[in-house]
């Protein structure tokens, strides 16, 4: 550079700027017209503090510029033609987060009249402080430590992006896990499932093989004892097929056969299923099913499981006395179904994860109201599978009322 000795010579250099080590991490990157212009340079920005790095050439400078560079510091002469065009094309090529600051010191006089075609074109593309020689070393160092403030924030800039990156990464790898922990899951349930019904369909068998006396008589003792047997084989089997069809929905290897459904049909069916343990508990069972024009867009057999069980629950958690209601009513292009009951309700902030398999909300109660927890997620599941929903209100003591959202026919 022009000045680069009257820089090196000046008196109280050390003063004026401080070799405190605060800019060492950020290397300058420097390209002078001149070899010895360049050694200079180096030499007045290591004593101010910096981390210097001289360039021989315009390649060496863009290779410079590829790295962790802090900043450039050039000279106007060593913007010529090919070398500028090599710089604005490394420029350009950085990525989205960098703006390298790039410090140019200009010929004496050249900030009073119009800038020279290469300067125009440098400063239009690229983050430029120009210095107008001769300059002040402190005015230099002033310069580069806030060109290398600049870049401090463009490189947290980049630690960030980095380290979202690599935590969404975490978590896409970490999801991925669970998926296929789920799936194995899945798969274990409807295996084990399937090994279980085997026998338990064998032991209902030979029970009632016995109990019709195929095998020889059998005393009444002998047969209520066999009746115990067939109602604890049919209850756990309730349970495993449960489990079964939790792993179906699961895995997503439920299928779903659409058709127009009346709803008195569906709720006549799965009230003659409830009917008989609401009269054993003394609860008074109403179903209004809107007439017979009203109908739904489901699968028979999933709606009716939906129903029996919502209904099922009902009864379980009213009290001898209590009642347990159905309404329905078109709202648009939907039908909502309410199950409605006076029973134990359900505490507020139990109802969000009522929905959610293996979730009991009253130990206590589950103990005599047997169950695997799963019924209100298989349901729920059964109607946003149907292009439903299934929702839940509640009051402690009141009762609780769930709502089935179909599609209407």
């Amino acid at each position: 550079m022009a000045t680069s000795e009257r820089l090196a010579t000046r008196r109280g250099i050390e003063d004026d700027a401080p070799a405190d080590g605060a800019y060492a991490s950020a290397p300058v990157a420097i390209l002078a017209p001149a070899g010895r212009d360049g050694v200079v340079t180096d030499t007045v920005l290591t004593r101010a503090g910096f981390s210097p790095l001289v360039c021989r050439d315009m390649a060496a400078l863009c290779a410079a510029l590829e790295q962790d560079v802090g900043a450039v510091l050039v000279a106007e002469e060593a913007l010529a033609p090919t070398a500028r065009a090599a710089l604005l094309a490394a420029l350009d090529a950085q990525p989205s987060w960098s703006d390298v600051p790039l410090v140019v010191l200009t010929r004496e006089g050249e900030l009073s009249r119009a800038l020279s075609s290469a300067l125009h074109a440098v400063t239009a593309r690229a983050n430029v402080t120009l210095l107008e020689r001769p300059v002040r070393v402190a005015t230099l160092v002033t310069a580069l430590r806030s060109a290398l403030r600049a870049r401090r924030r463009q490189l947290d800039v980049r630690d960030h992006l980095m380290e979202r990156r690599a935590a969404e990464a975490a978590l896409r790898a970490a999801r991925e896990q669970a998926d296929q922990a789920n799936r194995a899951k899945g798969e274990f349930l409807a295996v084990m499932s399937h090994e279980l019904r085997t026998p338990l369909n064998a032991i209902g068998g030979y029970a009632e093989l016995m109990q019709l006396g195929i095998r020889g008589p059998i005393t009444d003792e002998q047969r209520e004892d066999l009746a115990r047997i067939q109602r604890s084989q049919r209850h756990l089997l309730g349970l495993v097929n449960e489990v079964l069809n939790y792993a179906k929905l699961e895995t997503g290897s439920v299928r779903f056969d659409l058709a127009d459904v009346p709803l008195c049909e569906a709720l006549t069916s799965a009230e003659g299923l409830v009917a008989p343990q609401a009269r054993a508990r003394g609860l008074t069972l109403a179903v209004h099913d809107g007439g017979s024009e009203l109908a739904v867009r489901a699968d028979p057999e999933k709606l009716r499981q939906i129903l029996v069980n919502l209904l099922s629950n009902a009864v379980k958690f009213t009290d001898r006395g209590g009642r347990v209601e159905v309404a329905c009513e078109a709202v648009g292009r939907s039908v909502r179904i309410l199950v409605g009951d006076t029973g134990i309700g359900i505490p507020p902030d139990k109802l969000d994860v009522i929905f959610e398999p293996f979730v009991q909300v009253r130990a206590d109660l589950t103990r005599t109201a047997e169950g695997t927890g799963l019924g209100l997620a298989i349901s729920r599941d059964l109607a946003r599978g149907m292009g439903g929903e299934l929702t839940a209100e509640s009051r402690p003591d009141i009762g609780s009322t769930f709502t089935l959202t179909l599609p209407r026919a």
